[in-house]
């Protein structure tokens, strides 16, 4: 089987060397660590020196090796590391070129970039003197590198060309694609050659600020294998490489990690390539964790090349491939198996892919056997003997060992591999090698085609060099200064022989536009009663079209008027210039007027509600939300507002039927009780003309009565609401009680101001303590829903965190809570809500295209611009002690029904 990057052949270790025997270190470094055979020194810079001596090998191999990869490449750095590890064979000191000076001591070497670690090796004869000079040479290439700007112009082809010669190749383009799909966030995403147009614009500056960052002393190791003299190897590099300097930054480090998620996520690649691919992979831990090994020995049964189980089963007993196989690849962070199968390109890609990831999971459903694993452990136990036998062998999985944290990695992993146990090896499959932790790759043929090539960005500079363009910015009145002006500009009126109620604000707003909001009050209890579910479709539907315009030619209308617009049961929202505000209301009215109601839309509604409602039985916060309000319905069966489970939901959407929805709108949907808000350039007469042309005409005598909501019931069980279901990572944690008040009661100023001051504002005590000062919460705070007419409004706290912070969200709400009740709110803070609820109302000011919608509906509850501004007069007069009174009264500890909704 393939292995990984790390290889992982650790096994037994008694190094064929000589054996380990204390050095006495130069004065710069000092010992570090021991084990097989092997030692380890650190300067006080922070860098390592690793000593792996063969005192009977006939050359020796020294590596510089640098812990950074393309994982760590920032936005527009990618390829970076690897470009560098080019540009560090150029000239380093006095040396004019460091390939020529390797030439010359007849040094076998390369470098190699990988997305953990850059490292670059030679090996030469047993020479003392060529030793030295290859450590000299080393830190010359890391501390004194002198590449140029020259130098980066003519390596930066050579990288490319590495580039165009893997871009069109069909393998490297499926597993890019896997690696991309495999990973949202870490670096493992992206492929260490980089972008081509990263590579191609690569400045100088920017490559030295790299290396600068990367290439410090505390990040990196010189790792010397075979045979030398200790003493006198260690001495020099102690010497050579104590001058290093780290500078005055953090040491570059990957904390960027994947969220949990369960997601099969597949994609599809077109291209000429005469073959047919299909690709898998699935995430697994990094090479530090147990389970990857335990599930890299577990695999061999099905990815070994001689005797696992995929290939003969896809390629010679089925032959749906030519070739198939299966391999871990285990990296510091994450590591994957990857299973990848090629046909002619005739072959069925989705059928390829299907049958090997079942191969794969059927088998990981069964396990392995012990005769198996033992197998499987045997063949890496005599690859890791094998690699003892070569001092350069053992110097690169110490490398990679050492890029992963430690070199003695290699060690434990040997010991890992020789304790996995049977059950260890299958729960690791059973755990990793699962349909939501994997993604698909398919490649199939296709024609041959000419790709689009997208010019570069020109220079904004270039674009608008010598243009002048007209003032856009209109003319419109003052902002508002105060709620009371406000009201005295706004007229109300109705309309002649109409049951229609008027509130218009006559002013030039900015851009000359129109906010209209039109509502229509309609039924009562009995004719309303279990409707609720048919009516809501019935409004969605009205919104596709009326008056002999479908939805299109509804929407193309309205987009030559350049209009913002809604349609509902309930009435209509328009926002529109001016200039057109008359033929846009005229279209809308008249569509509201006589829907069309299309029947195909009916039924794309159905399945779009069925589908949220089921969505939300996996959501535990909506699951929780809903159990909160259930357990506060003292409702009349069949009450417009009465909660109703999920499963009730879906199965009154499935029970619906056309023509019940189209009832509602015959039923309610033509003109009772209505109500217009208006702002804009527009008078009461141009209103009352506009309303003539409408053609409306004189309803029937209206049946509309308001249906009452029930007083705050007296009892609640309160006993705590916990959801949790899987796969979620956000957690919502409320604490509610529904109280008998309204706003327009005596105590509700001084109420509102205390739930302001607990946690309505980003200077509240629930947002201070939960946000600021224990950054528990996203968002926190309290809010109070007060009904405009029954004894019956909703105080909630609440918060959303993560999952893991559930619990301690909930704790702090309540410690918060029972601080205030305890010890009553202070005057500063009940002054310094005063404040941020006056500066809040300022802002809504100059907020225009909010007023119609507040006259549409002070119409209905009285609540006008004087009403806010009386509002706001009673809580400039609130108290400590009276803000301190009513949160007392209202919000007792006993009677809060808090919940949790999060993921497990």
């Amino acid at each position: 089987m393939k292995r990984s990057l790390l290889l992982c052949l650790t096994t037994w270790c008694l190094l064929c060397a000589t054996a380990f025997a204390p050095l006495k270190a130069a004065p710069l470094a000092r010992p570090d660590a021991q084990a097989g055979g092997i030692s380890s020194y650190t300067l006080a810079n922070g860098f390592k020196v690793i000593l792996i001596p063969y005192s009977s090998a006939p050359n020796t191999r020294v590596e510089l090796l640098v812990r950074s990869g393309s994982k760590l490449e920032g936005y527009g750095e990618t390829g970076m590391a690897h470009l560098l590890e080019h540009m560090l064979f150029k000239g380093a000191g006095d040396r004019q070129n460091i390939k020529d000076d390797l030439t010359k001591l007849g040094a076998r070497y390369n470098g190699t970039t990988s997305q953990d670690r850059t490292n670059y090796f030679e090996t030469v004869d047993a020479d003392p003197q060529k030793i030295d000079q290859l450590i000299h040479l080393e830190a010359d290439r890391f501390i004194r590198a002198r590449f140029t700007a020259a130098d980066l112009a003519s390596e930066m082809t050579v990288v490319r060309n590495e580039l165009e010669n893997s871009e069109k190749e069909p393998s490297q383009l499926v597993l890019s694609a896997l690696a991309r799909h495999g990973f949202n966030w870490h670096g493992y995403s992206r492929s260490t050659i980089g972008s081509r147009s990263d590579i191609e614009g690569a400045s100088f500056a920017a490559l030295q600020a790299f290396h600068r960052k990367h290439y410090r002393p505390d990040n990196a190791a010189l790792i010397i294998s075979g045979k030398f003299e200790p003493q006198r190897v260690l001495a020099l590099a102690s010497r050579l490489f104590a001058v290093a300097k780290n500078p005055p930054l953090e040491r570059p480090a990957n904390w960027t990690l994947e969220s949990p998620q369960t997601a099969i996520t597949k994609s599809e690649i077109s291209l000429s390539a005469g073959t047919t691919i299909a690709a898998s992979a699935w995430k697994l831990p990094g090479v530090k964790e147990r389970d990857a090994h335990a599930l890299d020995l577990a695999a061999a049964t099905v990815c070994d090349a001689d005797w696992g189980s995929l290939r003969k089963d896809i390629v010679l007993e089925r032959q749906l491939a030519v070739s198939a196989s299966c391999f871990t690849w285990n990296q510091t962070d994450y590591g994957r198996l990857i299973s990848f199968a090629k046909a002619d390109q005739k072959a069925n890609a989705d059928v390829l892919s299907q049958e090997v990831v079942q191969h794969i999971q059927n088998a990981a459903a069964r396990g392995v056997s012990q005769e198996q694993l033992d197998r499987a452990r045997l063949s890496e136990l005599n690859r890791f003997q094998n690699a003892l036998t070569s001092h350069e062998a053992v110097a690169r999985l110490v490398s990679e060992a050492e890029a992963a944290g430690d070199w003695r990695l290699f060690l434990w992993e040997r010991d890992v591999i020789t304790s996995v146990t049977l059950e260890e090896a299958n729960v690791a499959l059973k755990k990793w090698l699962v349909p939501s932790n994997r993604n698909d790759v398919m490649l199939r043929h296709a024609e041959a085609s000419s790709p689009l090539v997208f010019p570069k960005p020109t220079s904004a500079e270039e674009r608008v060099k010598g243009q002048a363009w007209p003032n856009l910015l209109s003319a419109a009145d003052p902002a508002p200064t105060s709620l009371l002006e406000i009201a005295k500009s706004t007229v109300r009126f109705d309309l002649e022989g109409q049951n229609v109620k008027v509130a218009l604000i006559q002013r030039q707003t900015q851009g000359d536009r129109v906010w209209l909001s039109f509502e229509n009050d309609f039924g009562n209890f009995e004719q309303l009663k279990n409707r609720k579910t048919s009516c809501d479709a019935a409004g969605a539907l009205m919104a596709y079209g009326g008056n002999g315009l479908n939805r299109d030619a509804l929407s193309a209308r309205m987009e030559k008027l350049q209009a913002i617009w809604q349609v509902n049961l309930a009435g209509l929202y328009l926002e529109v210039p001016r200039k057109n505000f008359a033929e846009a209301f005229q279209t809308l009215i008249a569509s509201w007027a006589d829907p069309l109601m299309p029947v195909v839309e009916f039924e794309r509604y159905k399945a779009s509600r069925i589908a949220a409602l089921e969505a939300a039985l996996t959501n535990p916060i909506a699951m929780a939300d809903n159990d909160v309000r259930l357990r506060f319905d003292n409702f009349p069966e069949g009450h417009w507002g009465q909660p109703k489970t999920y499963p009730k939901l879906i199965q009154e959407v499935k029970n619906l039927n056309y023509q019940a929805v189209r009832q509602c709108s015959q039923d309610f949907g033509k003109l009772s009780l209505a109500r217009i808000g208006v702002v804009g350039n527009i008078g009461a007469d141009d209103m009352k003309d506009l309303w003539v042309k409408t053609g409306l005409k004189n309803p029937a005598p209206s049946t509309y009565a308001r249906v009452p909501t029930p007083a705050a019931p007296e009892k609640v069980d309160v006993t705590q609401i916990l959801v949790a279901l899987p796969d979620k990572t956000n957690a919502k944690v409320t604490g509610t009680t529904v109280v008998p008040i309204q706003s327009k009661s005596e105590d509700f100023p001084a109420l509102q101001l205390a739930v302001f001051a607990l946690g309505g504002n980003s200077s509240s005590l629930i947002w201070l303590q939960l946000r600021e000062t224990e950054g528990l919460a996203y968002s926190s705070g309290m809010q109070l829903a007060a009904s405009s007419f029954d004894d019956r409004s909703t105080i909630q706290l609440y918060a959303t965190a993560s999952s893991s912070n559930a619990d301690k969200a909930l704790a702090s709400l309540q410690s918060v809570l029972s601080k205030a009740l305890a010890e009553g709110l202070t005057s500063e803070q009940v002054e310094k809500a005063k404040s941020a609820w006056m500066q809040k109302r300022k802002v809504s000011l100059g907020d225009e295209s909010q007023f119609a919608s507040i006259l549409v509906n002070s119409l209905y509850d009285g609540r006008d611009f004087e009403a806010i501004a009386n509002l706001d007069k009673k809580i400039g007069g609130v108290n400590a002690t009276q803000a301190t009174a009513a949160i007392r009264k209202y919000v007792d500890p006993s009677k809060l029904l808090w919940a949790v909704g999060k993921g497990q």
